[in-house]
């Protein structure tokens, strides 16, 4: 796995340093821990409570529990499935960002890295561990965030470099979809009816009907049978801890998130 330097290439801030510092032996640095379910909390919390360079000072699996826990606390870090009770995921990391900006997110899911990786990571987050990687890269991915890095696996980076050179990996790459778009599929994915996703997105029928039109043009689906069946295929059911909604993230370029990964690139081609 790699480490990458953060948004624009420049030294750590004095806040960063004072976290990588305590990190080294001064004092453990503080990290809650939420997970989608009360093993993985407990599971993950086992991990990084082995390292005493840091201390596990808050664990939560429901967003309440979340919120109430890192209010309380102000960590340094949050590790964190955000992908719960049907909850819109990527509107939570936003928030958490925004709201708690000394701390750095770190994103540990299950959820595909190919698809989700680059969203979380433009709407705040610092670092995305697959839940299916060893115990060893969760420590490395918390060490590298803590000292001001953005965290990704090699997988990652050669997804960017071929997104910011053109190429597409399938002919029906989800990077077409707005992030309205996404947010639809992903709810059709999830099984809900057009009435479902109007509710969760705040929106009417109509615009909902008029989303899944355009999804079906740029993804090619004839009908929508084929939507449907595309959407589980793609993204997975309900069951497997689907995120429901992929939602109101900020609109961003791919030179800008490749900004944030590859700080070099600005002065190569920018």
């Amino acid at each position: 796995m790699n480490a990458l330097k953060n948004n624009k290439g420049a030294p750590p801030s004095a806040a960063v340093k004072s976290r990588a510092l305590a990190c080294a032996g001064k004092e453990p640095c503080q990290v809650v821990v939420v997970g989608d379910t009360v093993v993985s909390e407990q599971g993950m919390a086992t991990i990084v409570g082995s390292d005493t360079r840091y201390r596990v000072c808050g664990t939560a699996h429901s967003f309440r529990e979340a919120n109430e826990v890192i209010k309380q606390e102000q960590p340094d870090l949050v590790l964190i499935d955000p992908f719960l009770e049907n909850r819109d995921g990527i509107r939570w990391i936003r928030d958490l960002a925004t709201e708690f900006p000394r701390a750095r997110i770190l994103i540990a899911s299950r959820q595909s890295e190919q698809t989700f990786a680059e969203r979380a990571l433009r709407a705040g987050a610092w670092g995305y561990w697959m839940r299916n990687g060893s115990a060893e890269e969760l420590l490395h991915a918390i060490e590298t965030v803590l000292t001001g890095e953005v965290y990704v696996s090699p997988v990652i980076r050669s997804h960017a470099m071929h997104k910011f050179a053109g190429h597409r990996d399938t002919p029906h790459s989800l990077d077409v979809l707005s992030d309205r778009e996404m947010a639809v599929f992903a709810l059709i994915a999830a099984g809900h009816g057009t009435g479902q996703i109007a509710k969760e997105l705040g929106i009417c029928r109509k615009t909902v009907e008029t989303h899944c039109e355009h999804i079906k043009l740029k993804l090619r689906y004839p009908d929508a049978e084929a939507l449907h069946r595309g959407a589980r295929e793609s993204l997975g059911r309900a069951e497997h801890s689907l995120w429901p909604a992929v939602i109101s993230i900020c609109a961003a370029e791919s030179c800008g998130m490749l900004m944030k990964i590859f700080p070099t690139l600005p002065t190569l081609v920018c």
